[in-house]
């Protein structure tokens, strides 16, 4: 694995974080592919960037997702493909209610386009123990 695609990811990642923080669905789903897809714990696939970018507004709003850290843990290339494994912490705050954090792990399957590295498939689960 190259320093340099390292660096792309991070980036990425970093990218993804600033989106999060300026409430800026758009840039967010700018990060993926066309056809994209997003795995996300209770709920189904979710295909397509357009899809992405409600989605993630959604979360945005009505979770009221404040923040995002993604700390890349293991790269692996394979062609023009490079899988990602790592841990995230968000922060989320409903309105009206207290701040949650959220702690997890990721896989993303990242692929190499004219306009850079971007998420292509996108997993995440919570590690935190199931509310009582």
């Amino acid at each position: 694995m190259s320093e340099e695609i390292r660096k792309a990811i991070e980036k990425a990642n970093h990218k993804f974080g600033d989106a999060v923080r300026n409430q800026d669905p758009i840039a967010l789903a700018a990060l993926y592919t066309e056809d994209t897809c997003l795995l996300p714990p209770n709920s189904t696939m979710i295909r397509g960037r357009q899809a992405t970018q409600e989605f993630w507004g959604t979360v945005m709003k009505q979770m009221g997702l404040k923040d995002a850290i993604l700390t890349t843990v293991e790269l692996s290339s394979i062609g023009d493909t490079v899988n990602e494994i790592g841990n995230y912490h968000l922060k989320l705050q409903p309105e009206g209610q207290d701040l949650i954090e959220d702690k997890g792990k990721y896989i993303v399957h990242w692929k190499k386009t004219p306009d850079g590295w971007k998420l292509h498939w996108d997993i995440w689960n919570t590690s935190l123990p199931p509310p009582e």
